[in-house]
């Protein structure tokens, strides 16, 4: 009997053991993935992260909680709960849309756990419990801030004592932590669906294109929290009115049923409330049963392809056939800029990681241009001038700055001893193709499309002038950024956070905005003739090609190849400190 308890308790041992080894390894894999990588120096960043988040919802709160110091609350704080709600709502779907890749066990997961004396019951419980603790930090770092602001401002307008305030800092926690949990589940449905109705590649593509779009949604829902006062004060007074009047369409907005939740765990007994606090629930309970059947929906799809599977061979498309030729003739003269551009084209078209950053990029430069459309007034987008004269820049900058990003980041770091080996002295060749395959495929593009949204909005021949000036500004951006970069292109070492943008930021930021407002200010004075525009563009041409010889035969004939990052002196420092 004492042998078979002793048992007992060492395999119960055991169990638990595994489940916060695995859940350890889970919290850690949700930092580390396509888009957001802390794999050095993970706490401190996470913390970084988290306290410049707290700022922006103490802020909204404070502005909306004010007016309670100076006048008591007679029952209508409820309105301005339901728009703190729906800011933070918001912004931990930003957050979800960031985690997508790593929410649910991927099929590198099962082939990695299924070997291992490990339960399925402990790993999907060790997963759930570390999104658990991922969602608890962020709701209470974000909220840290705004809980006190609350607790402060309608605990000194009701006259509540220390007790009660304390509990209204809870409540207030409790609730943030209920929506945020709603939102971030809600959210993680969307790709576990995709993963049971759609298959392999197009899966993956359409999979990004509905993040792409969300993520732009978002930034710009979050624009009116930060700039558009007037939008909340309408929308503060419609809330006011729906308490008298229920409109059925605008009871099912869920931050509506946690502010009910809010109110019903704060003491308060009215119907409308109990009604919509039901609903929180009922949603809430609703979204985390569909995550668990989507996981063990999951889990049965990828016993069935534990089989090993063969290697793919890809074969190239058929745009790429009918290119190669005449690019090969004209373009890509040299055998090692021909082997490269066609290397960073394989890169960009089939690698999700090299592509999502790009994506994620281009995603909040969506959202910037819609803003910029916004604000423009109802007709206004019509005329050239003003912010529409901006579009172009606002994206290609977002875009070349996520491609900058991506180029970094090795598709296999492994590997990339046959580019040493095979290294041509030249080394130019390798980083004129990396800048003609951004041109093609993506400075290209993106114009193309510019070119055809001007042109249904006002006419080709304006959009064409204003396209091609635009350009100019695109390519230079580019040459900027790739300023005798000697990094190898997706095959060098990636050191995260040596950006530095937690230190940089406001040098990133006036560059944004030199780039958006000069050209801008300079357009209208050299397309006010053909003359002007000619000597711009003879002045670019010159540039250009200015770097272009720096490049070739001064830069790059003198400096060797960077296959490995190196960190920092101050780090390597810290870490050899005894």
């Amino acid at each position: 009997m004492v042998r078979l308890f002793d048992k007992f308790n060492l395999a119960a041992f055991a169990s638990s053991s595994r489940l916060i080894i695995l859940t350890r390894h889970f919290f850690k894999r949700l930092f580390l993935n396509e888009t957001v990588f802390f794999e050095e120096q993970m706490v401190g960043k996470v913390i970084g992260v988290i306290a410049i988040l707290s700022i922006f919802p103490g802020y909204v709160a404070d502005a909306l909680l004010f007016k309670y110091l100076l006048f008591p609350e007679s029952g209508t704080a409820w309105a301005e709960t339901a728009v703190f709600t729906t800011l933070i709502i918001v912004l931990i779907g930003l957050i979800t849309l960031f985690e997508w890749d790593v929410i649910f066990l991927a099929q590198k997961d099962y082939a990695n756990l299924m070997p291992l004396p490990v339960r399925p019951l402990t790993v999907f419980s060790a997963k759930f419990i570390s999104l658990i603790i991922f969602l608890g930090l962020f709701v209470a770092g974000i909220n840290s801030l705004s809980s006190v602001v609350f607790a402060m401002y309608l605990s000194q307008s009701k006259g509540y004592g220390l007790f009660s305030a304390f509990a209204l800092f809870l409540t207030h926690l409790l609730v943030m932590l209920a929506a945020g949990a709603f939102v971030f589940f809600a959210m993680a449905i969307i790709p576990g669906i995709f993963t049971i109705i759609l298959r392999g590649k197009f899966f993956q593509r359409f999979s990004d294109l509905v993040r792409f779009v969300l993520v732009a949604a978002h930034v710009f829902v979050l624009y009116f929290f930060v700039m558009d006062t007037k939008w909340i004060e309408r929308w503060y007074e419609s809330l006011q009115a729906i308490k008298e009047a229920p409109n059925p369409w605008v009871m099912n907005f869920p931050p509506l049923w946690f502010t009910g939740l809010y109110q019903v765990l704060m003491g308060n007994k009215e119907v409308f409330f109990e009604k919509l606090a039901d609903r929180a629930l009922l949603a809430l309970g609703a979204v985390v049963g569909a995550f668990f059947v989507i996981i063990l929906f999951s889990y049965n799809r990828h016993l069935k392809k534990m089989a090993p599977e063969g290697v793919k061979h890809y074969r190239p498309s058929l745009l790429r056939r009918l290119a190669e030729p005449g690019l090969s003739l004209i373009w890509l003269r040299n055998p090692s800029e021909k082997a490269a551009f066609w290397f960073y084209h394989s890169v960009f078209r089939r690698s999700r990681l090299h592509r999502n950053r790009v994506m994620s990029y281009l995603g909040v430069g969506v959202a910037f241009t819609l803003i910029m459309l916004a604000s423009t007034g109802k007709y206004f987008w019509k005329y050239q001038s003003g912010n529409m004269l901006s579009l172009p820049l606002v994206l290609s900058f977002f875009m070349l700055v996520g491609v900058r990003d991506a180029v970094n980041i090795p598709v296999n770091f492994e590997a990339n001893w046959a580019f040493r080996i095979t290294e041509n002295p030249d080394r130019w060749p390798y980083f004129s193709a990396l800048r003609k395959s951004i041109f093609l495929f993506f400075i290209l593009p993106l114009y193309g499309l510019m070119f055809a949204f001007y042109g249904v909005i006002w006419n080709f021949k304006a959009a064409g002038w204003h396209c091609l000036y635009d350009l100019a500004f695109a390519v230079l951006l580019m040459e900027l950024l790739f300023f005798q970069h000697r990094k190898f292109p997706f095959a060098c070492s990636y050191l995260p956070g040596k950006s530095q943008l937690h230190v940089l930021w406001i040098v990133y930021l006036f560059s944004f905005l030199a780039y958006i407002f000069i050209p801008r200010w300079l357009e209208p004075e050299i397309l006010a003739s053909t003359r002007r525009f000619v000597v711009f563009y003879a002045i670019f041409i010159l540039m250009a090609a200015a770097l272009w010889l720096y490049h070739k035969f001064i830069f790059y004939p003198k400096q060797s190849l960077i296959y490995e990052d190196n960190p920092e002196p101050s780090v390597v420092e810290l870490f050899h400190a005894p």
